[in-house]
């Protein structure tokens, strides 16, 4: 899934980079900007594509290299914004990003081995086996390497999740009875629209059929229950298979969202509302069955700023990292973090997580996904059309 267009205030930063760089220079006549002075733990390390070394020295040659270029990564999403401000002012370190889908991340990796101009990147877990086959990325083992649990990195430091998202539901109250449906037994009781999205190619739509599954007494291996499910609201005639688009959701045109991820809904919620006050909308995580997923940052084998991208990646894995991602409203995977009252306000209440699945195999998760896409095209699509 492609994350999001680019907006003015992304075009604006990466203008504001590249005057940066630019006013670096390299005549001889001009002063090189001094770098900012970072203060680490002298005992912590690091290990970069097999090499160990003091955290210290890693931020020495990432402020040598003084850039870092992702894929993937943009502002908007998970504020990540936030993120490369702190890359940027802390260390010096300049950055752009361009957005791209986790399939297209891979594939400019391997196009550019030769003359590569990426750094890093943000994949969908599922995605991860794909990356490792093709053999494009690095590894990296952050100093803060064993406060995250072993199911959210790779042992070989290859990726590591540092946020996750879980399937949630989105509702206009005004269409669905004064409040959002709390769980899929109770979408089926209504009689407004259900937008799930692509289900065909859309990872988020795709666990939600699987969420789907769960709740009615399905698993990874046995997805049937979900595809049957919406086989009846298309039997109903309630099933939207449109985009699941904020854009939708604030003109009226989408009702109930069952397909996205519970970060994603809450900045629709917030961006929505500050536009529209009067919007009645309302989220919360299915209560018979939710899926828990994420995306991993990779680092580009062929990077050329290894050690800025390993100290991008040091960063995000740091208590800040997981805070900033708090504040775009995704759950962060470090353990042992204490997020401040206003930012943990702005996430949903832990007990809405309660009968949520997370996802550890991620090839039982990508061959439950093919066949859901497989029973979708030949169950359900012929039910809408």
């Amino acid at each position: 899934m492609k994350k999001r267009a680019k907006t003015l205030g992304m075009v604006l930063a990466a203008a504001l980079a590249v005057t940066a760089l630019a006013g670096c220079g390299s005549g001889e006549d001009k002063e090189k900007k001094p770098m900012p002075e970072v203060k680490v733990d002298k005992d912590a390390k690091v290990e970069l594509n097999g090499t160990q070394m003091p955290l210290s020295e890693l931020v020495t040659k990432a402020q040598e290299e003084g850039d870092v270029q992702s894929v993937g990564m943009p502002d908007d999403w998970a504020n990540w914004k936030d993120s490369w401000a702190a890359v940027q002012n802390v260390y010096g370190i300049s950055h752009g990003d361009v957005d791209m889908t986790s399939a297209e991340e891979l594939s400019q990796f391997a196009a550019e081995k030769d003359d590569p101009t990426k750094d890093m990147g943000d994949i969908g877990l599922s995605m991860t086996p794909e990356a490792i086959r093709q053999d494009v990325i690095g590894t990296f083992k952050a100093s803060s390497w064993d406060q995250f649990p072993d199911w959210a990195k790779d042992p070989e430091g290859r990726w590591v999740m540092t946020y996750t998202g879980s399937l949630a539901f989105i509702a206009n109250t005004e269409s669905t009875g004064g409040k959002c449906p709390s769980s899929w037994a109770e979408v089926k009781e209504g009689d407004y629209l259900v937008s799930v999205g692509n289900v065909l190619g859309g990872a988020a739509s795709q666990v939600a059929v699987l969420s789907c599954a769960v709740a009615n007494g399905g698993s990874l291996e046995d997805v049937q229950p979900g595809i049957d499910y919406f086989k009846e609201l298309a039997q109903a005639e309630r099933l939207d298979t449109g985009d699941t688009t904020s854009a939708r959701l604030a003109s009226g045109e989408m009702v109930c969202c069952v397909g996205n991820y519970d970060y994603s809904v809450l900045a629709w919620r917030d961006n929505i509302i500050a536009e529209n006050p009067d919007m009645k909308l309302d989220i919360t995580i299915p209560s018979d069955g939710s899926v828990t997923n994420g995306y991993a940052q990779i680092m580009n084998k062929y990077a050329p700023h290894p050690h800025a991208a390993g100290m991008a990646i040091e960063y995000l894995c740091s208590e800040e990292g997981a805070i900033d991602r708090a504040k775009g409203y995704a759950r962060p995977t470090r353990e042992n973090v204490t997020l401040p009252e206003d930012v943990a306000s702005k996430l949903l209440s832990d007990d809405l997580y309660e009968n949520c699945t997370n996802i550890t195999d991620i090839e039982g998760l990508n061959e439950a996904c093919a066949k859901i896409a497989e029973l979708w095209e030949k169950e359900v699509l012929p039910l809408v059309q």
